[in-house]
């Protein structure tokens, strides 16, 4: 099994009984160890996800499998730029907010109701984005300020998530599209200065190494 970092092959190959996870997690362990994170993982050609498949995929023989990608950077540089992905598609979500509340004022609820479905996964990467871009790990005191007003909007938020899909449940589509409209895009529009001083505390950050 050959094995490529960032497009670039490594000298060495996989080779013998061994299955694709045992040298996935060692080449994970030396990357950590030499300051760097996994970013994407790809097993001929298909990116390793959380899906049913991963298990099958991980436990294949290096010897049934011609090659490994993994694609590597640097903590600080991943934890900008999560930001500024997060940034932007909190725009969109906000954006999002009025007409997807108006969908479900219509009465198109099978469209309101799938678009609902991919709001809320933009809006989990988000959330998901800023918890590791915070963490700090020895670090986690430099990011405490900006850590304590995520979870502090990320508490409210799960409320706010929780009475929609209870009145999802309930059928209240016309409640849904309240929580959508006004309490929904007045706390991702109250997330832009958070990802500000969080950008900004990360970069500090990035700059005193």
């Amino acid at each position: 099994m050959k094995i490529t970092l960032n497009g670039l092959d490594l000298a060495r190959h996989a080779e013998g009984d061994r299955t694709v996870g045992d040298v996935l997690a060692e080449l994970v362990e030396e990357i950590r160890r030499g300051g760097k994170v996994v970013t994407q993982v790809m097993i001929d050609g298909r990116v390793l996800t959380s899906d049913w498949q991963r298990g099958r995929l991980l436990a294949s023989s290096v010897g049934n499998v011609q090659r490994l990608d993994l694609q590597i950077d640097d903590p600080a540089h991943l934890r900008q730029q999560t930001i500024q992905d997060a940034g932007r598609l909190v725009e969109k979500l906000v954006n999002q907010c009025k007409p997807l509340g108006r969908k479900f004022r219509i009465g198109d609820e099978v469209t309101a109701n799938n678009d609902l479905a991919d709001y809320l996964e933009d809006l989990k990467w988000v959330v998901a984005g800023l918890d590791y871009s915070t963490r700090g790990g020895g670090n986690a005191n430099a990011l405490s300020s900006a850590r304590t007003r995520l979870m502090e909007s990320a508490n409210r938020l799960l409320q706010t998530l929780d009475r929609i899909y209870k009145a999802q449940a309930a059928g209240d589509y016309i409640a849904i599209a309240d929580e959508i409209e006004y309490d929904l895009f007045d706390q991702l529009t109250g997330w832009v200065p958070l990802l500000g001083q969080a950008k900004r505390e990360v970069q500090a950050l990035s700059m005193e190494k």
